[in-house]
């Protein structure tokens, strides 16, 4: 039957003389959708009013639509769905808000009730309906607050991996890896058991398909994914019943629909309201057709909170290999076109708050609140475009006015801004974000600067964006960007506080302006950048970027230097010009990084340098009239530039300022982030930023590696460039000791270092002590590469590492070593027996002050030792090793072993 409107005359138009008629429907959570949806008797769900408003809507197209919602939780039992028959027009959108000052919620969620004592700290609830429809909840909340999915270590530690196992691709993915048996040795119910792998910049949650408990191996249930600092990377373990062990967390058995909570000291489950996700993402669709349309249109939310929308962390949930691109909103749209959200609010979710997709145009999303995500903010775009052709462009659309914080709980990469590989011609302005674990605002999907993107004409401007990074992963940027970028605008934006993973001397990226891989054509001006941990700008020179241009902005204050230039993809043309900067820091590091070498494709000119603390400013190693000499910086200077007070963020010229003469425009920041009310604009000052995640000192662990707990022809953790009959394996072949080794196979035409082993390391100040056993094979003998390598500590700007110790390991039985003066002038160090297993040992001191040499001791299979010392290092500018490893350096058939190698 069709609802009763209540219709009253709401204008008339002086123009036609037609009176305009409007439909006003009210819901509520104590209403019936058998009501006519009046305000007296409203209807329940939003099912019935967005049906009534297309039966309104049918019977005169004309009519002004408006849905109150009345205050109070309107729990969905599924996915509310617009289609185009659902939209408004131009002149008469169809508005849903918030009853008066009343604040709706709408909430995939349902309330845990019959709450009881389970033992001295636990409680229990039944939950039939996960049982009877066979999918658990990934989220609990309880009074508000978002409670722990029980994990072994609790919150805030890690276990950490002894070694990866990994695909052999250009791109490992991770398939498993060994564990330390003590870490897991409580874990009972692996076949339940999710383990969150901590990546570079993603994390991941992958099912165990099956654990070896003898040799302490886990493997997944599919691929994890790429991308590690190295074999040890953090991980903890969480889905079980046997880690619910601490205040604040839960565990779902949900084959027998039971929830056990272990409450905080003070609360009463049966007194809080616990809330449980029913709906996944999202809460909230609009299914228009993109290229063509049929589009929805021409809608208004106002007012309302879209909450308790759960994760998708299935056995197959989609992985993200960057931004978490495959998350959904809580609003999730596609041909959704003309709309707006406004005085919004999203929390408590488990992905996103809003995912604009393709064909998505004209709308506005501003001034709402998100906070308390488990993915990001708002995300415009995926990944790589579903296709080039206009209509699937996300374009247009308006993000301004928004408070982003308090995201990534649960996909640790999520960003407060995504704008995707077909996002272009869209604005974000005066947002704040903060409280994220990875990047603020993210821009591209194309890795080159050799091909055409589709992220474009986009500006970014007056946000606040701040306290990233968290100490959780690396690579990040307050604002990044990919790919060719005609016509995208970078300005006015205040960014500080960026940090980054740490672990004695792991991680890295943890910047301020990120242009990485093939970013090209963009505009980087009057931004003030400042307190990051590795510079206030990062051009990555790899694949080929060009054309960029960063003018006039403030880059302070950081742990490293201020500019980074990195890798050796020069462009055709200009990668980038540099003018009317203030490059200023505590440090004298103006420029760091691996590519600022002469010749190279940057310029610079009319910027001002200064260091607080140093008597001259650092330029790569060079002064400014050295580094002048190439022909960049010709009218810049070293001077103070005479900020305000920038220990307190203020970056005001004062009069005087020697800035001022080099044509710099002084950068008004204020405006920058939230503007309106007083009381909107205050909200961000109400927040305490997350408490930096400091990872533990790695242990000072001896390395031995003996491959006994492989399997034959198992490639082991370390080795890379197995192709073309190159590899390197295991095999139980006369191994040293035990019963395995590991065999390094040489072949023709394939690249000299291919195949290699290598294990990196946490480097210290003292001594470092390697010995191992060698074999080189006497039918097809191998010229072996022994190295110890120092990345990135170069003196050269364009070293990518330095080497201590290298030794070859000749065919001809000859062992020697490379110094200084490179290979010609090798030095013939001893002999060794082709066929037989020679012991290896090298020593030597690491530090920034240690002698630049080193002792190798050589012991035959007949107990016979030769001892060579004060043997060069092969760059002196060693100091630090990092990394060890062998490597096969023929591009011939060749053979060699390797076993029982110790590092300390």
């Amino acid at each position: 039957m069709k609802a009763v409107i209540r219709i009253t005359v709401a204008v008339v138009l002086m123009l036609s003389c037609r009176a305009i008629w409007a439909a006003e429907f009210y819901v509520s959570p104590d209403g019936d959708d058998s009501n006519p949806g009046t305000r007296d008797k409203p209807f329940a769900t939003l099912q019935r009013a967005r049906d009534a408003v297309h039966e309104a809507r049918t019977q005169d197209p004309e009519a002004d639509m408006r849905v109150h919602l009345r205050g109070g939780r309107f729990e969905l039992a599924g996915t509310l769905e617009f289609a185009a028959a659902d939209s408004g027009t131009k002149e008469r959108p169809v508005v849903w808000c918030a009853h008066e000052d009343e604040k709706p919620v709408v909430s995939g969620g349902t309330r845990i009730t019959g709450w009881r004592k389970q033992g001295d700290y636990l409680w229990a609830a039944d939950v039939p309906w996960v049982r009877e429809r066979g999918e658990p909840f990934y989220q609990l909340f309880v009074d508000g607050q978002r409670r722990t999915r029980a994990r072994m270590p609790n919150e805030g530690s890690y276990f950490y991996t002894k070694r990866l196992q990994l695909t052999n691709a250009a791109h490992p993915a991770c398939l498993g890896f060994t564990y330390h048996a003590s870490d897991l040795a409580s874990l009972q119910d692996a076949d339940r058991a999710t383990v969150v792998l901590f990546h570079n910049w993603v994390n991941s949650f992958n099912r165990i398909g099956r654990v070896d408990r003898q040799r302490h191996r886990i493997t997944f249930a599919r691929p994890a994914g790429v991308f590690f600092l190295g074999p040890e990377v953090r991980y903890y373990v969480e889905g079980v019943f046997e880690a619910l062990d601490a205040p604040g967390e839960w565990h779902l058995d949900a084959d027998r629909g039971v929830l056990y909570y272990y409450p905080l000291p003070g609360e009463d489950p049966q007194r809080a309201e616990v809330i449980a996700p029913r709906v996944a993402t999202p809460l909230v669709t609009f299914r228009g057709e993109p290229e063509a349309g049929p589009f929805v249109e021409h809608l208004v939310f106002r007012g309302i909170s879209f909450q308790h929308a759960d994760a998708d962390l299935s056995r197959d949930y989609p992985h993200s290999v960057q931004g978490a691109h495959t998350q959904r909103g809580a609003l999730f749209a596609t041909g959704l076109r003309h709309t707006t959200i406004e005085n919004c609010e999203f929390a408590q979710l488990g992905e996103h708050g809003i995912s604009l997709r393709e064909g998505c145009a004209g709308n506005v999303i501003r001034q709402c609140h998100f906070h308390d995500l488990g993915g990001g903010g708002v995300y415009l775009s995926e990944g790589a475009p579903i296709s080039t052709a206009d209509g699937y462009l996300t374009a247009h659309n308006v993000v301004d006015n928004n408070f982003i914080h308090d995201g990534g709980k649960l996909f640790r990469a999520a960003c407060g801004v995504f704008l995707g590989g077909s996002a272009s011609y869209n604005r974000i302005m005066h947002n704040e974000i903060c409280d994220f674990s990875w990047t603020g605002v993210h821009l591209g999907w194309s890795w080159t600067g050799r091909a055409p993107a589709y992220t474009h004409h986009n500006e970014v401007a007056w946000n606040h964006i701040h306290h990233l990074g968290n100490g959780v992963l690396n690579d990040i940027g307050g604002i990044y960007t990919l790919g060719v970028s005609p016509d995208t605008v970078l300005h006015h934006n205040h960014i500080h506080d960026i940090t980054r993973f740490e672990r004695g001397h792991e991680g890295y990226g943890g910047w301020g302006i990120y242009l990485d891989a093939g970013s090209s054509e963009i505009r980087v001006e009057h931004n003030v950048v400042y307190r990051t941990r590795d510079g206030g700008l990062h051009l990555h020179c790899y694949t080929y970027p060009y054309g960029n241009v960063v003018a006039n902005n403030v880059f302070a204050y950081s742990d490293e230097g201020q500019l980074m230039r990195n890798a050796n993809h020069e462009p055709d043309t200009n990668h980038a010009h540099l003018e009317r900067n203030i490059v200023y820091n505590a440090n004298p590091r103006m420029l760091w990084g691996s590519n600022w070498k002469d010749g190279s494709k940057f310029t610079a000119d009319r910027n001002c340098y200064w260091s607080e603390t140093a008597p001259s400013a650092d330029f790569d190693g060079r002064s400014l009239a050295e580094w002048q000499r190439d022909g960049r910086d010709k009218r810049s200077i070293v001077a103070d530039p005479r900020f305000v007070n920038p220990r307190e963020g203020d970056f005001r010229l004062q009069p005087d300022s020697p800035a001022l003469k080099l044509g710099f425009e002084p950068i008004d920041i204020s405006k920058a982030g939230l503007y309106g009310r007083e009381a909107w604009r205050a909200l961000p000052r109400g927040v305490t930023h997350r408490t930096l995640e400091r990872a533990a000192p790695p242990p000072q662990r001896v390395f031995f590696e003996d491959f006994e707990d492989y399997d034959v022809s198992e490639s082991p953790a370390g080795a890379v460039g197995n192709e073309g009959g190159a590899e390197a394996v295991v095999t139980d072949q006369h191994p040293a000791s035990g019963q395995r080794c590991l065999r390094f196979t040489d072949a023709a035409g394939v690249t000299a270092w291919k195949p290699h082993w290598c294990v990196q390391r946490t480097p210290g100040s003292g001594k470092v002590q390697m010995r191992c056993h060698l074999k080189n094979g006497a039918a097809q003998p191998a010229t072996i590469g022994l190295e110890f390598r120092d990345w990135f500590g170069g003196s050269q700007p364009d070293d990518r590492y330095v080497s201590g110790p290298y030794l070859h390991f000749g065919p001809d039985g000859v062992v020697r070593v490379e110094g200084p003066g490179g290979p010609a002038a090798r030095i013939d160090a001893g002999r060794y027996e082709l066929d037989r297993w020679v012991r290896v040992e090298i020593e030597f001191e690491e530090g920034v002050s240690k002698p630049k040499t080193y002792t190798l001791r050589l012991t035959g299979a007949d107990g016979a030792t030769i001892a060579k010392e004060d043997l060069p290092f092969q760059n002196p500018a060693f100091q630090l090793c990092t990394w060890c490893g062998f490597v096969g350096l023929d591009t011939k058939p060749a053979v060699f072993f390797v076993d029982d190698i110790h590092l300390k």
